[in-house]
């Protein structure tokens, strides 16, 4: 009889003890439930396209040394458009663009217009198209709400980052 009230005092307590960790795992069940719904909501946004080999990526103790002809080291003002990804400080390596048709959606490419002379800008392309004045690409910075205003002619590019050093 003894062992039978021990035992229902076991089971009644492992239940409490069940009961109460649902309870409370609740908040926590519902944040990581948000969590998944915040990442299968999110748009797949397409990344730079790759420029640089592994091959001519060479790490040693007390310096790294990429095998690229025609790199150009760039800094970037203080805009914070394209942040985070790109902030007042950091340094870029970039190439001239020789060639548009390598350029691809996803690529962050600096180039001029019109609207701001002697300025440069540095956003990512978002679009590629082609209309009656022959091929053009649509810019967005990453942290501005709406896409740059014109479209940008293979003329108007400068050059293409390929890394950024922070």
């Amino acid at each position: 009889m003894l062992i039978r009230i021990i035992l229902a005092i076991l089971i009644a307590f492992a239940l409490g003890m069940l009961v109460s960790m649902m309870v409370d795992a609740s908040p926590v069940v519902e944040q990581a439930q948000d969590t998944v719904k915040i990442f299968s909501n999110s748009q797949d946004v397409p990344s730079p396209s790759d420029t640089i080999k592994q091959e001519d990526i060479h790490v040693y103790a007390n310096r790294v040394e990429i095998d690229i002809a025609g790199a150009i080291p760039a800094v970037f003002t203080d805009t914070n458009s394209m942040d985070p990804v790109i902030d007042f400080g950091a340094t870029a390596i970039e190439l001239p663009v020789t060639d548009p048709n390598v350029i691809q959606v996803g690529d962050i490419v600096s180039y001029v217009t019109p609207l701001a002379p002697g300025a440069t800008i540095v956003h990512r392309v978002v679009e590629i198209g082609e209309d009656e004045e022959g091929l053009y690409f649509i810019f967005k910075g990453d942290n501005n709400p709406t896409t740059d205003p014109d479209k940008v002619r293979p003329d108007q590019l400068q050059r293409k980052v390929i890394g950024i050093l922070y």
